[in-house]
């Protein structure tokens, strides 16, 4: 019987790193290996997530059909694995967003597009209220009064 295929102990080739900070000052490392074909599999794309009390804290494959699918679900697991941890991270000095990317999920065909042109739409309407917030704004900036310039007087010699 041949053995399952092992992550390697270290990740070698790395596509991404991430460090985030604890709130007692920890750092949190993410790591992301370059994915590759995976002998008796598909590929594979490595994963790491140090400073977490989770069976990531070693390396370990996330596989898809292609190095894309394996990447693209690597991300998504390293999201979920950072969010289950509950700890407040932060990441350069935000602790709200993560820049972690939020993917959609998979859905049949019909709802998948719903979906889309839902996201499409709420993205869409936050802009246009962010250009016309940022227009108000010039158009005040433009209308304020200069203020008078002071006369100076001759100096006498």
């Amino acid at each position: 019987m041949r053995e399952p295929f092992a992550a390697p102990r270290t990740i070698r080739r790395i596509a991404a790193r991430r460090v985030f900070q604890s709130t007692d000052g920890k750092p949190i490392v993410l790591t992301l290996g370059v994915p590759q074909p995976v002998p008796g599999s598909d590929w594979g794309c490595a994963l790491q997530i140090t400073g977490l009390n989770t069976s990531w804290r070693r390396p370990k494959y996330v596989f898809g059909i292609d190095g894309l699918q394996a990447l693209h679900l690597a991300m998504q697991c390293a999201g979920a694995v950072l969010e289950s941890a509950k700890l407040k991270l932060e990441w350069l000095g935000q602790t709200e967003d993560l820049g972690m990317p939020k993917f959609l999920p998979s859905l049949p065909k019909p709802q998948q597009d719903r979906l889309e042109a839902m996201v499409e739409r709420e993205a869409t309407r936050f802009w246009r209220r962010v250009e016309r917030a940022h227009k108000v704004k010039r158009s005040k900036e433009s209308k304020a009064p200069l203020a008078p310039l002071r006369s100076q007087k001759p100096k006498s010699g």
